[in-house]
């Protein structure tokens, strides 16, 4: 998705434009039928560029619900912040114009596993000179995935046959790791393509995808997209996976 730079506004601003949502009509056909207002992207540039917390974000969407303003593309079990970049990223598709179209590729999808997830036995792990206790399983799935949400709050990666902590989770080169992302083989498609897979279910099959990242795994036609965190991440990679897609590149 294209990202448009607005000028810096202060919170009290931001607040102004919540109350401003109260005066817009509630209806199902508004949302339905139009595209997103401007001033919801305003709402995503505030939380970009942290000018407001991941929590304000997540207030601030269960209020555009709650008014009928906004429908988010994935059901109600799917975290707000991923789900609210993918009906973003969505209105990038009904503006999309495709250049060309392949059969035949292979689609698989990654998500972050979170610990408090699972329930099995602790084992401590080095990480940057600490040592650490964390979920064995949990652990198992950070090593396949490469990262995952701890009850800590931070994100523990493993790259480069060891584990890291970070504030974020991180893709290949160090930037933040957003649904919406894919790991493509860059002799097939270029870097920072818009590619959109029709032949995928709903919603992902009108997704507006960016090619920003690589996998080791991930070569020839062989598409892997990330589809966010959690068990609700976890579902999704086993419904988009398949054999057999199309994959289109925009213009």
């Amino acid at each position: 998705m294209i990202k448009i730079k607005f000028p810096m506004f202060t919170r009290v601003f931001f607040g102004l434009i919540l109350l401003s949502i109260i005066f817009i009509p509630t209806n199902s056909s508004f949302a339905a039928e139009t595209k997103l207002p401007n001033w919801v992207f305003v709402v995503y540039e505030f939380w970009y560029d942290k000018e407001i917390s991941d929590t304000e974000l997540i207030d601030a969407l269960n209020y555009l619900i709650e008014k009928d303003v906004i429908h988010l593309s994935l059901h109600g079990d799917y975290d707000f912040k991923s789900n609210f970049i993918l009906t973003l990223l969505n209105q990038d598709y009904l503006q999309a114009k495709e250049d060309y179209c392949e059969d035949n590729w292979y689609i698989t999808g990654y998500f972050l596993p979170v610990e408090s997830d699972y329930n099995d036995r602790e084992i401590m792990i080095h990480v940057e000179g600490q040592t650490k206790q964390y979920s064995l399983e949990f652990v198992n799935d950070v090593r396949i995935e490469g990262w995952g949400r701890t009850n800590d709050g931070d994100y523990l990666g493993w790259h480069s046959q060891s584990f890291h902590l970070s504030e974020i989770p991180l893709d290949a080169f160090g930037k933040e790791l957003v649904v919406g992302k894919i790991a493509v083989d860059p002799r097939i498609i270029e870097f920072e393509s818009k590619v959109v897979i029709p032949s995928l279910v709903e919603p992902w099959n009108e997704i507006v995808l960016q090619a920003e990242d690589v996998g080791g795994a991930i070569k020839g036609k062989h598409i892997d997209v990330y589809t966010g965190e959690g068990k609700a991440g976890e579902q999704e990679t086993m419904r988009i996976t398949g054999h057999n897609n199309s994959v289109c590149v925009l213009d």
